[in-house]
């Protein structure tokens, strides 16, 4: 651009709006504009005195006629984003930061505004982009940095977000807000003790925000000190009366403690605002999977009454009364959520399974067939379909559940050290037994009769639990080895191009107790999932016995339809053995009658 001469009316101007005589600065640059009508500095200065004013639309306008002149405008662009936002057009205003960005690479601010706004509108891999290159540009920038550590987290790299805090905070060592974080990130590692240090140091800051609060009561959780987190969910709610997730885990925590009344702070909520959906939601979901239909569907009825265009209160609704077996209202509850919500993966999922259990195969079926079309990888989605071949007949339900090629079962080496695998399970059992701390397994979990562990225990510095994965990972690695691959097969399409190439997801222990089972299920996490057997009830091993087995192959629909598709395979639940299989693969186990426990570890994984 040509240089502005200090005594024209640009410059004058300029020199006005600098000033902040805006006053002054309106005539003078309406009559630069009059002289220099395709300068694009004038409507670009009309926009900034525009901004000034806080007149946005009118700023806008000035600052998209300036671009329309001369697109390598970075600053223009830059202020142009920051004008759409405060226009509520998110979207646009992170095109506009992205241009900026794009025309001088160099310029820090627009990563960091592209990256922040990126991320709210939940385009995480953009986001995290731009967010690299924001504080590789301006590594002194705690903001930048703290924005980069937050991304890295929710993308799951933990291990990067980590160091990315500690540079914050070395910057800013009393910004509580970074303590906070690195509190997650510290508890999401497992190093529950060091978080909850994280953590009450942010509160010693002043962080008292109802999402501090809430984590507080995660960390208190994994470490067994129940009471305080309960108070640490309770505090949250004084400061925020409808914090979903606290009303929820601190109602979940209850439930695990054996509590009566687990349901006790929602319930208040719902008198207190009786005007919200969300407390009826919540309650909903979770006596829905507290396997409480009429209570949950009646809570269902209250929150789509609230807000009726919630395609999730129908489809609750629908799951509530499928529980109930009443088909066909469930039914017509469901084709409702799939008109409020006719591409939503889970809703198509949900109404695919409760028109199987009406009767209505090939209705599910073609929801079900939707659902995999969005989401060819989705799990779930798989799974219904499969489900719905086999129904009807079709022969890709043999196909996509080929027991021989997708399931395996391995007998584990013990570990260097150890004589033998039963002295390694007998001593790995006292260490994941510790962690059973709860009287009542997770409400929002398979297993009934028992607990599950909390969090993912690959991720636990314990020497056993990690001896263990070492093992696990040698015979996974082997076993994908010997698969062969098939490229349009959901499992063996998606095998890794080495082997070894492969990561867990989650992890966790299950303990049964007497009359223990797992509901049919699958995992909706992974690619392949597993069970290692650590201990098993003696009647479960008996001659002719088949208490306590896995079976593959069993959907979870009402009886008498689940009777008519058998399991296809069932395996003993052999202490040392490992079973593999698909993610997708309906599995459960039968029940068993015995003092001792049935103890496991499992886990998901996908390729890299």
């Amino acid at each position: 651009m040509a240089s502005i001469h200090p005594a024209s009316s640009l410059g004058q101007g300029l020199r006005a709006l600098v000033a902040g005589q805006f006053d002054a600065a309106q005539p003078l640059l309406q009559r630069a504009l009059r002289e220099m009508p395709t300068a694009p500095e004038v409507p670009a200065a009309l926009g900034q005195l525009a901004a000034q004013r806080r007149q946005w639309a009118e700023a806008e306008t000035w600052f998209q006629q300036s671009l329309q002149l001369q697109a390598r405008q970075p600053r223009v662009w830059l202020a142009r984003g920051q004008i759409l936002e405060m226009l509520q057009r998110p979207a646009a205003a992170a095109e506009a930061f992205g241009q900026a960005a794009e025309y001088q690479p160099d310029l820090a601010a627009a990563h960091y505004q592209h990256a922040r706004l990126r991320r709210e509108l939940g385009e995480r891999p953009r986001a995290l982009q731009a967010a690299q290159r924001a504080a590789q540009l301006a590594p002194q920038d705690t903001n930048a940095l703290q924005l980069l550590a937050m991304l890295q987290e929710e993308s799951g790299d933990l291990a990067a977000a980590l160091p990315t805090l500690d540079a914050a905070l070395r910057q800013a060592p009393d910004r509580a807000a970074l303590h906070h974080n690195r509190g997650v990130v510290l508890h999401r590692l497992g190093h529950h003790a060091q978080a909850l240090a994280a953590h009450e140091r942010a509160l010693g800051l002043g962080l008292d925000v109802a999402d501090a609060h809430y984590n507080l009561g995660n960390t208190l959780q994994a470490l067994g000190r129940a009471e305080a987190a309960l108070a640490a969910y309770r505090r949250a709610l004084t400061l925020a009366p409808l914090h979903a997730l606290s009303l929820y885990d601190l109602a979940k925590l209850r439930w695990a403690l054996g509590h009566a009344d687990f349901t006790a702070e929602l319930d208040a909520a719902e008198r207190a605002v009786p005007q919200s959906d969300v407390p009826p939601s919540l309650l909903g979901l979770l006596l829905l999977r507290a396997e409480r239909g009429e209570a949950a569907a009646a809570a269902y009825r209250r929150a789509a009454a609230l807000a009726p265009t919630n395609a999730a209160y129908a489809d609750g609704l629908g799951q509530a009364l499928s529980l109930l077996c009443r088909h066909e209202e469930a039914c017509a509850a469901h084709r409702r959520a799939v008109s409020l919500a006719p591409a939503d993966v889970v809703v198509l999922g949900n109404a695919a399974r409760s028109l199987y259990a009406g009767g209505l195969s090939t209705e599910g079926l073609a929801l079900a067939e939707r659902a995999l079309a969005l989401a060819p990888r989705d799990q779930h989605a798989l799974a219904l379909a499969g489900l719905g071949w086999r129904l009807t007949g079709d022969a890709r339900a043999g196909w996509l559940n080929d027991l021989d090629r997708c399931v395996a079962v391995i007998d584990i080496e013990a570990p260097p050290g150890w004589p033998d695998i039963a002295s390694f399970n007998a001593a790995l059992a006292e260490e994941l037994t510790r962690l059973h701390t709860d009287a009542e397994a997770p409400i929002d979990q398979t297993l009934r009769h028992g607990t599950q562990t909390r969090g993912n225990i690959f991720d636990l510095d314990l020497p056993l639990v990690q001896a263990l994965k070492v093992q696990i990972t040698a015979a996974i690695t082997a076993w994908l080895a010997t698969r062969p691959a098939e490229a349009e097969h959901p499992f063996l399409g998606r095998l890794p191009s080495r082997p070894g190439d492969w990561h867990f997801t989650d992890s966790w222990s299950s303990r049964l107790r007497s009359s223990g089972f797992h509901t049919n299920h699958v995992h909706t996490h992974g690619w392949l999932s597993s069970c290692y057997y650590v201990a098993t009830p003696p009647s479960a091993l008996g001659q002719g016995s088949r208490d306590g087995w896995i079976k593959f192959g069993e959907p979870d629909l009402p009886e008498p339809l689940r009777s008519s598709l058998p399991a296809g395979r069932m395996e003993a639940p052999k202490p040392g053995r490992l079973a593999l299989f698909p993610s997708y693969l309906w599995h459960g186990t039968t029940p068993f009658q015995d003092a001792a426990h049935r103890l496991t570890v499992a886990f998901d994984v996908l390729p890299d």
